[in-house]
């Protein structure tokens, strides 16, 4: 069975790059009509792509620090300790999810991707207390946590299609 780490891993990789101009990593990119875009829409684009360049970059760091879990080179106390120093770069991101500025026609997309952000950081806190306890209980709702923060991040990419300035790109 796949491990959802490394699951989410690639799917926050997969759909985590947003692009509007001419950044190199292309996941979600400007439609070839795509209306001119005004000052606040350029500049929310601009902002929510380094939320999610932001957010990949965390996620990817924090599965390598889960690889080496993994692979014995960390036992569960010192995972603890790296979940911990990761949770509080989550708790910035979803700040900064928070409190920008969205233009109304992406306000779902930004909510959508705040809860994602929520839920990943919820996921690792679960995976932390499944560290400590060995409670199986734990380690599922980490799983769902996950699973969950994908879900909405799928969303969140889908709710900026229609505005006409995104398409998802393979």
């Amino acid at each position: 069975m796949r491990n959802i780490f490394t699951v989410s891993l690639l799917v926050f990789s997969v759909f985590a790059i947003v692009t509007f101009a001419t950044p190199p990593k292309l996941l979600l990119a400007q439609s070839a009509t795509t209306p001119t875009p005004t000052p606040q829409q350029t500049a929310f684009v601009n902002s929510f792509q380094k939320l999610v360049g932001d957010a990949n970059n965390l996620t990817q760091s924090y599965q390598s620090e889960v690889t080496k879990w993994k692979n014995h080179q960390f036992d569960n106390k010192t995972m603890i300790t790296v979940t911990d120093s990761y949770l509080p770069k989550y708790e910035k991101l979803i700040n900064q999810s928070k409190t920008m500025q969205s233009p109304a026609e992406f306000q779902n997309a930004t909510n959508l991707y705040t809860k994602s952000l929520e839920s990943e950081l919820q996921g690792y806190m679960h995976f932390k207390n499944y560290l400590s306890t060995n409670n199986s209980t734990e380690n599922q709702l980490s799983k769902q946590s996950l699973s969950n923060g994908f879900v909405q991040e799928v969303q969140a990419f889908k709710a900026l299609m229609p505005t006409g300035l995104f398409k998802i790109v393979p």
